[in-house]
Parts: structure tokens; C-alpha cells; sequence
């Protein structure tokens, strides 16, 4: 069945059983219109039963062939871009191989029991590693808008991780504590959408346990932090930094905010042309994309290059000596080369693309 037929063939239908009882002269009327609605409902349920087992037989096999062509298109996704992924995953296992030798080492010494920014630094540089993975497996399903979307978070973690290394407790305690406002602020937005969601609400009692954890936060601070919606959360907990964009310029990050609007545009519903995404980077012409696409990858190749690079630095400068300072360095050099091997990866793949292309169509006459 055509498409057009699928989102048609029942009106076509009903319509043509309006005329057939009422003629031709009738069809614009209101008792055209009450016999139509008259006969819909008398087949909706029907219609709505074998449309729903129509969906249902013919899934395992359209389930199959979608399944057999994204297969396919991630093995070619992975044979164009292999040596930026070779590149950037070597990056991460050298990040995390460096983050857990570092974290023994400083939990052997008691570190993070009574150091409470080498406790956040621990907490920060795992999370780092996940969403570096989860970028990485983005682009590898061919969704380089939504990898570059998750490196907003990859960024935020790693200002975040530099803001609390530079301010130290003073830092480092509200990041903490600020996870007591966010649950209790989560808390209220759950019952309010209690009867939406179908998720049972908090009780009185359950309400009363986070407003004490709350008090008592307030208490350790030292301040009251607002009863707002979002009041206390990170980074508002801040009182001379409430904002992201105040934390990135305390840190120097700030040279970065234009790429994070970028990120940001994937992320929001504003209006965006669908020639702007990643993913349309090389098309030929202006297309819906709505699948994985194997262009457009250079951007968050480089960008989460460098951002997981930095957090591996700030967290090893934490308790810096000889050896760390040069396995840093290491991973700075490494997120410079990124860029240039993702660009060239792209040129030369793109040119035997093209090459290819070329020599199939034949000579024009």
C-alpha cells in the first residue's frame, strides 16, 4: 500500500459512502458532515484494531531489514573514519588508565576522606569518561549532531572539575550540598506532574526528609539559598558565580562559549535549517535528515579531543608531580593532533568518494 493510500483510503471511503446515501448536491452540508462523523465511529475501533495488527505482523520482517542496514551503514561509518576513531579512543583509554592509577594513588594516602575537592575531582573525572564513551558511541551510529550535543556536557563537567580545582572548598562543598536543593526541587516538579506522568507523589513525610536535608545544607553553608524552583542547584549555589557562563569566565573558558551555543542548537527547539546540521556537512542537496548520516564529524571529534584532555589534566594537576605533568602534556599533544587527522581522514575519503563517483557515471559525451 502507498503511503498516500494509508493516510487516505479511509476517508476516501467514508466520503464515498456520504455521497452514495446523500448524492452529490449534499457533500459540503452539515448533515454530510453528521453522517460522516456517524459512520467513522461506527468503524474507528475496527479500523484502529486492524491497522494496530497490520503494524504488528509486518514489523519483524521491515525490524529485520533496518537492522541489516544499520549494520551495514556502521561498518562503513567505521572504515571512513577509523583513524580518528583509533585516535580518539586511545585518547580515553590513556584518560582512564591515568584517572584510575591517579585516584588509588590518592585514596592510598586518605585523599578524598577529608579533602573534599579531591572528592569532587574523583566524582567529576568518571562521569567525564562515561559521557566521552557515549559521544563516541554517537558517532559511531552515525549521529554526529548528537554526539556534538553531548559534548555540552563533556564541557560543563570539565569547567566545572576547573572551577572547583581553582576555588578549592569554597568551591567544592556547594557543588556537593547542591545535589540536596536539586533532589528536593525534583521532588516538588514530581508531584506536581504526579497525575500527567502517572509516577506517585512524594508524601508529606518524604517531602519533610528533603526539606531537612536541605536545612542542613543551609546550615553546613552557612546562608539560605532561596526556596525558587531551581533555587541551590549547581551553579546557582554560587552567590559570585550563579551562572555557567560566569564559571567558564572565571576559569578562562569563556573562549569556548560560541562553541557551546553551537552544541546548544541541536539541544533547544529553535528553528534551524536542515541544511546547518553535522550531518548534512556534504550533502549535495537540502534533505530531511532523520537517520544516521557519516559526514559532519570533525567538530565533535576535535571538541571532545580537547575537553577530555583538559579534564584528565586538571584532575592529575591535583597532587601534580614529574610523571603527571608529562602524561598531561601527553594528552594535550594527542587533542591537538586530533583535529588534523580528522580533517585529513574526511579530505581523503571524501576525494575517493568522489573518485569513485566520477568513474561510475562513465565519460560525458
Amino acid at each position: 500500500m502507498e503511503y498516500e493510500d494509508k493516510l487516505s483510503i479511509l476517508d476516501k471511503s467514508l466520503r464515498q459512502a456520504v455521497e452514495d446515501e446523500l448524492g452529490t448536491d449534499l457533500l459540503d452540508s452539515d448533515e454530510a458532515g453528521n453522517l460522516y462523523s456517524e459512520l467513522f465511529e461506527k468503524v474507528r475501533a475496527d479500523c484502529e484494531a486492524s491497522s494496530l495488527e497490520g503494524y504488528k505482523n509486518s514489523a519483524p520482517e521491515l525490524l529485520a531489514e533496518m537492522r541489516v542496514d544499520a549494520r551495514g551503514f556502521e561498518e562503513r561509518n567505521f572504515e571512513r573514519w577509523k583513524p580518528s576513531f583509533d585516535h580518539i579512543e586511545m585518547m580515553w583509554s590513556i584518560a582512564q588508565e591515568l584517572g584510575e592509577m591517579h585516584g588509588k594513588a590518592i585514596k592510598a594516602e586518605g585523599g578524598e576522606d577529608d579533602n573534599p575537592v579531591m572528592a569532587a575531582l574523583a566524582h567529576i573525572f568518571p562521569r567525564a569518561l562515561l559521557v566521552t564513551q557515549e559521544i563516541i558511541c554517537l558517532l559511531k551510529g552515525g549521529f554526529p549532531d548528537g554526539a556534538f550535543a553531548r559534548w555540552r556536557s563533556l564541557h560543563e563537567l570539565t569547567v566545572t572539575a576547573m572551577f572547583i580545582e581553582k576555588h578549592g572548598e569554597a568551591a567544592a562543598i556547594p557543588y556537593f550540598l547542591s545535589f540536596r536543593f536539586a533532589e528536593r526541587n525534583a521532588a516538588k516538579r514530581r508531584n506536581l506532574s504526579s497525575d500527567l506522568t502517572g509516577i506517585r507523589c512524594f508524601t508529606v513525610d518524604e517531602m519533610a526528609v528533603f526539606e531537612a536535608r536541605c536545612d542542613e545544607a543551609e546550615r553546613i553553608l552557612g546562608r539560605s539559598v532561596g526556596k525558587g524552583e531551581t533555587a541551590g542547584e549547581w551553579p546557582k549555589i554560587m552567590q559570585k558565580h550563579p551562572q555557567f557562563d560566569k564559571i567558564e569566565k572565571d576559569v578562562g573558558m569563556d573562549i569556548g562559549r560560541p562553541v557551546y551555543k553551537m552544541a546548544s542548537t541541536h539541544t533547544h527547539a529553535n528553528h534551524r535549517p536542515m541544511g546547518d546540521l553535522l550531518g548534512m556537512f556534504e550533502a549535495d542537496a537540502e534533505a530531511h535528515l532523520v537517520g544516521p548520516s557519516n559526514s559532519g564529524f570533525v567538530t565533535p571529534l576535535r571538541m571532545t579531543a580537547v575537553t577530555l584532555a583538559q579534564i584528565t589534566m586538571t584532575y592529575l594537576f591535583h597532587g601534580a608531580n614529574a610523571d603527571r605533568i608529562v602524561h598531561a602534556d601527553t594528552m594535550a599533544a594527542l587533542a591537538e593532533q586530533m583535529a588534523t587527522i580528522a580533517k585529513e581522514n574526511e579530505r581523503v575519503t571524501r576525494e575517493a568518494f568522489d573518485e569513485k563517483a566520477k568513474a561510475e557515471s562513465g565519460p560525458k559525451n
